[in-house]
C-alpha cells in the first residue's frame, strides 16, 4: 500500500511585511493549488465553490488575481483544511497580500512590464544582475536615472520622469533594512564607465554614488566589472536580473530578461537555472570583486579630468 500523502503547510512560510504583498499572494496561491490537489478537486469544482470561472481560480492559484477572505475560507473548507493554526496563517497571509506594494504609489509611472519586478525583489535572498551598457536602476543616482528615463521616452511628461526618478531611487531601500535585507550581486561592462551619460559631471557624480554605496553595504552589495576581454561570455546584449528567494519552498526563482519594448519573465526551474549558470559564467570571468573599487577609482580620476 502507498503511503498516505502529508497534507500541505503554509505555516513555513514566514509573515514578513517587508517583503511586500506579492510574495504573500504567490506563495499562498501555490498553496491553495496544492491543497486542492491533494484533496484531488478539479478546477471546475473548485471554481464552482466560490462561484468562479476556471480562469479566474487559475488567475488566483497563479497568483494574478486578487485572494477574497471570503473565497479562501470556502476553498479551504472545500479542500478539507481543518487544522486552526493552518487556516489562521492563511487568513494572516491573505490580508498580507491585499497590502499596498511599495511601488504602488508609482503605479502610473511604472512600466506594466516592470511591475513584477518590483513586486518581488524585496522578497528576494539574492538578486543577481547583469547590464551591459548603463548603472543597474538600483545604483543610479537621480541626474543619471532622469537623463537615461529621458533618453528612452523623450516625449514623456516632466512629472512622470520624475514619478519614475522617484520611484528608482527607493528601490534601493531594500538593501537598508535590518530585517532579511537581500544581496545584490550586480556585473557591469567597463564600457558604462566609458560612456558618457549626461556630461562628465554626471559620470562623475554617479561613479563616486558608486564607491559611497560599496562602503555602505559592504556585505549586500557586490559589483563586479567585466572587461572587454570576456568575449562571448559578456555578449548577452540585453540586462538581465535572476532573484532567488529567501522562502524558495514556496517561491521559485524568477528571471527578468528587459527588452526595448517590455520585458519578458521566465520561473519555471529548467529556464531559471540556465539563466542564473549564464550570470554565475558571467561573474567568474569578470574581474575580482575586490578590484572593484580600484576600477571605480580609476574611471573617477579620468571623469575628473574630464570635467576641467
Amino acid at each position: 500500500m502507498a503511503a498516505h500523502q502529508q497534507a500541505p503547510s503554509i505555516l513555513g512560510f514566514p509573515h514578513r511585511p517587508e517583503w511586500g504583498a506579492a510574495a504573500h499572494r504567490k506563495a499562498l496561491a501555490g498553496h491553495l493549488r496544492r491543497c486542492r490537489d491533494h484533496a484531488k478537486i478539479g478546477t471546475r469544482q473548485a471554481a464552482r465553490c466560490i462561484d468562479a470561472s476556471e480562469s479566474t481560480l487559475s488567475r488566483m492559484e497563479t497568483g494574478l488575481a486578487a485572494l477574497k477572505p471570503p473565497d479562501v475560507r470556502r476553498l479551504l473548507d472545500e479542500y478539507g483544511v481543518r487544522d486552526l493554526e493552518e487556516r489562521t496563517r492563511i487568513a494572516l497571509l491573505v490580508r498580507e497580500a491585499a497590502q499596498p506594494d511599495a511601488w504602488q504609489p508609482y503605479a502610473h509611472a511604472a512600466a506594466p512590464t516592470l511591475r513584477p519586478l518590483l513586486a518581488m525583489e524585496p522578497a528576494a535572498r539574492r538578486i543577481t544582475s547583469y547590464e551591459p551598457q548603463l548603472v543597474p536602476g538600483w545604483l543610479q543616482t537621480a541626474e543619471y536615472a532622469r537623463i537615461v528615463i529621458r533618453a528612452g521616452h523623450p516625449t514623456m511628461p516632466a512629472d512622470e520622469v520624475e514619478d519614475r526618478v522617484r520611484l528608482r531611487m527607493q528601490r534601493i531601500a531594500m538593501l537598508r533594512r535590518q530585517t532579511d535585507p537581500p544581496t545584490l550581486l550586480a556585473v557591469m561592462d567597463s564600457e558604462v564607465f566609458q560612456r558618457e551619460v549626461g556630461s562628465p559631471g554626471v559620470m562623475y557624480r554617479q561613479i563616486e554614488h558608486l564607491l559611497k554605496l560599496l562602503e555602505e553595504l559592504p556585505y549586500r552589495l557586490r559589483l563586479h566589472i567585466a572587461p572587454l576581454t570576456v568575449g562571448a561570455a559578456g555578449a548577452i546584449g540585453h540586462p538581465v536580473v535572476h532573484l532567488r528567494f529567501f522562502a524558495d519552498d514556496y517561491l521559485s526563482d524568477m528571471v527578468y530578461l528587459e527588452q526595448y519594448e517590455g520585458a519578458l519573465y521566465r520561473d519555471k526551474p529548467a529556464e531559471t537555472e540556465r539563466y542564473r549558470a549564464v550570470l554565475n559564467n558571467l561573474v567568474g570571468v569578470a574581474n575580482p570583486i575586490e578590484q572593484t573599487a580600484s576600477l571605480l577609482q580609476q574611471a573617477l580620476t579620468e571623469w575628473r579630468k574630464r570635467c576641467r
